[in-house]
C-alpha cells in the first residue's frame, strides 16, 4: 500500500482513461468506484492508433498480448494528396526496429479494459449520470441527475470525456471549444489487395477540406475516416452517403472496395472534438484526467494514449507521495509538459488539415514531405507520432527492445 493510505476513490466515466485508472488504483489497494451514466457501458467511436505509450501501459494492466492479437502492427504514417505526392511518411522503426504502434477497434480495447476493470476489485454501478461534486473538506461527494450523492470519497476522478459535464461544473475558466471538423467514421472487412501498405495508417488529403483515412484495426477489419466540417454532423441531419461514395472514390479510387463497403452499409459514426485546456488538473481532491482534461483534435493520434498514461501516472504519485495533495501536485508536474505540448501541436497542425485555409493546405503540401527527409526534423516528427515527445526541445527514448518504458 502507498504511504498516502488506502483511500476512497469514485472515477466518473468508465472510457479508457477512466477504466485504466480505476484498475490501477484497485489493484493498488484503494477502495474504487466507477460510476457510468450508461446501464450498459460501451464506446463510442470506431478505430483508433495505440502508440507505444499505450501500450506500455496496456502492458502494466497484462493486456497488451491480447491486444496485439486482436489488433494490427502498424508500422508507421503515410499520407499523400490527391495529386499522389508526399505529404507524410513517418516510420516508428526509425525509432527502433521493434517499434510499432497498434490498430485496433475502440470496441476491442474497450472489452480488454472492461474484463480487467472486472476482474479488479473495483465496484461498477451503471445508470447513473454524475452532474454535480459536493466539497466537504477534504473530501467530496459525487451528485447524480436525479440528486442522489454517493460518497464521499478521498479522490474523485473526472474521467468523463471532452463533453465534460463536471469540467464545466468546477472549471468556469477552462477553454473546451468545438473544433469547426469533424469526422464520420465506419469500420468495414479489410480488402488488402486495394491497401498498397497495409502495415501502415494511410490518408489522402485535397486542400484542407477533403481528408480520408484508413487504419487496419486487426481482425480483417480496417476503419475509414472522413473529414466534415462541424455542422454537417450534427443531430438529426443525414450523411448522403451516395455523395460521400463519388466524392471518396474520386479522391481514392484504390481504396473503391472499401469505400462500396461503407457507402453500402451506410454505417457512419459521427465524432466531433474539442480543444481543452484546463487552468489546472485538480480543484481539491476532484482529479481530471483524459480528454475531460486535455481533449485535442485526433490528428496527431495520441487520444487514448495520453489518456492511459493519466491513469498510470495517478497510480504511480499515489504510491510514492506522501500524501493527497503531494500526489496531486507530483501527477501535475508529471503529465504538465507533454499534455501541453500535443495540445499546442495538435491545435497548430489541425487547420493544415481540416480548415478552409486552402494556403495552409499548399504549405502542407510543399513543405511536410521535405520535412519528413530532414535529417534535424524526421527524429522530432517520429517522436511526435509515437507519443514521446515531453515538450518542443525534449523528448523520451525508448528501451533496447523498442518499448517504451514507464517510471517505475
Amino acid at each position: 500500500m502507498s504511504p498516502v493510505g488506502r483511500l476512497e476513490v469514485g472515477v466518473v466515466g468508465c472510457g479508457v482513461a477512466g477504466q485504466a485508472a480505476a484498475t490501477l488504483l484497485a489493484d493498488a489497494g484503494h477502495s474504487v468506484s466507477v460510476f457510468e451514466r450508461f446501464a450498459e457501458p460501451k464506446p463510442s467511436g470506431a478505430g483508433l492508433l495505440l502508440q507505444p505509450t499505450g501500450l506500455s501501459v496496456l502492458r502494466r494492466l497484462g493486456l497488451d498480448e491480447q491486444a496485439e492479437r486482436l489488433g494490427a502492427r502498424i508500422d508507421g504514417l503515410l499520407s499523400l494528396n490527391h495529386l499522389r505526392h508526399t505529404v507524410l511518411d513517418l516510420a516508428y522503426g526509425d525509432l527502433h526496429p521493434e517499434a510499432h504502434g497498434l490498430g485496433i477497434h475502440r470496441g476491442t480495447l474497450f472489452g480488454l479494459l472492461h474484463g480487467r476493470l472486472r476482474q479488479s476489485t473495483a465496484r461498477l454501478i451503471t445508470d447513473v449520470e454524475i452532474v454535480d461534486v459536493v466539497r466537504d473538506g477534504s473530501q467530496a461527494s459525487v451528485v447524480d441527475k436525479v440528486g442522489a450523492r454517493h460518497g464521499p470519497f478521498d479522490l474523485v476522478v473526472a474521467a468523463d470525456g471532452a463533453h465534460s459535464r463536471l469540467r464545466e461544473r468546477l472549471m468556469p475558466r477552462a477553454r473546451a471549444p468545438l473544433y469547426p471538423w469533424g469526422c464520420i467514421w465506419a469500420t468495414v472487412a479489410d480488402s488488402r489487395d486495394v491497401i498498397t501498405a497495409p502495415a501502415m495508417l494511410q490518408q489522402r488529403v485535397c486542400g484542407t477540406t477533403t481528408m480520408m483515412g484508413l487504419l487496419p484495426v486487426g481482425q480483417n477489419r480496417v476503419t475509414l475516416f472522413w473529414s466534415l466540417p462541424v455542422e454537417e454532423l450534427e443531430a438529426g441531419r443525414s450523411i448522403d452517403a451516395e455523395a460521400w461514395r463519388m466524392a471518396a472514390l474520386e479522391l481514392w479510387p484504390e481504396a473503391a472496395a472499401l469505400i462500396e463497403q461503407a457507402a453500402d452499409a451506410g454505417d457512419f459514426a459521427r465524432a466531433t472534438y474539442r480543444h481543452v485546456a484546463l487552468p489546472r488538473w485538480n480543484d481539491g481532491p476532484v482529479l481530471f484526467i483524459g480528454d475531460a482534461a486535455h481533449g485535442t483534435s485526433p490528428q496527431l493520434g495520441q487520444g487514448a494514449n495520453l489518456g492511459l498514461l493519466d491513469a498510470h501516472a495517478l497510480s504511480r504519485t499515489l504510491a510514492t507521495a506522501s500524501d493527497l495533495a503531494a500526489a496531486l501536485g507530483s501527477f501535475s508536474r508529471r503529465r504538465g509538459p507533454p499534455v501541453r505540448f500535443y495540445r499546442q501541436a495538435s491545435h497548430l497542425l489541425t487547420p493544415f488539415f481540416q480548415s478552409r485555409q486552402p494556403l495552409l493546405g499548399l504549405a502542407r503540401d510543399a513543405l511536410m514531405g521535405i520535412s519528413c527527409r530532414a535529417p534535424g526534423l524526421r527524429p522530432m516528427m517520429t517522436s511526435t507520432l509515437a507519443g514521446l515527445r515531453r515538450g518542443w526541445l525534449s523528448a523520451d527514448a525508448l528501451d533496447a527492445e523498442g518499448r517504451y518504458r514507464l517510471d517505475v
